[in-house]
């Protein structure tokens, strides 16, 4: 997995943008928590570049709430961390937070 990091608001509206075009992974991320550890370790074992195309985005929400925050207003997507969502023209058409964040469901979006 290629993580991009997502550190600004800039950053939000470029992948809402990107998001026209193909779908992207936002995962939203808090290093102060073990589980968000294993579930980030766990995609990364698993996902397959080859066949996984999309684009993955990492939201540190300790340093960046207010990344958070926008995700949460920009796509209505309550606060939850860890969390996966997957953009398609601006909209998720995908979320999961804690032990929901699996491959196996995410790979139902590969581009």
């Amino acid at each position: 997995m290629n993580w991009i990091k997502a550190d600004s608001i800039e950053k939000i509206d470029e992948i809402k943008a990107l998001s026209g075009s193909e779908k992207v992974l936002i995962l939203k991320f808090s290093p102060k928590c073990s589980i968000n550890y294993v579930v980030r370790f766990l995609l990364e074992r698993e996902w397959n570049n080859g066949e996984m195309q999309m684009k993955t985005y990492l939201v540190d929400v300790l340093s960046n709430r207010e990344l958070s925050d926008k995700i949460e207003k920009d796509f209505g997507v309550t606060h939850e961390t860890p969390q996966a969502i997957i953009l398609e023209n601006s909209k998720p058409v995908f979320t999961a937070s804690h032990g929901k964040v699996i491959f196996s469901e995410l790979r139902k979006f590969a581009n």
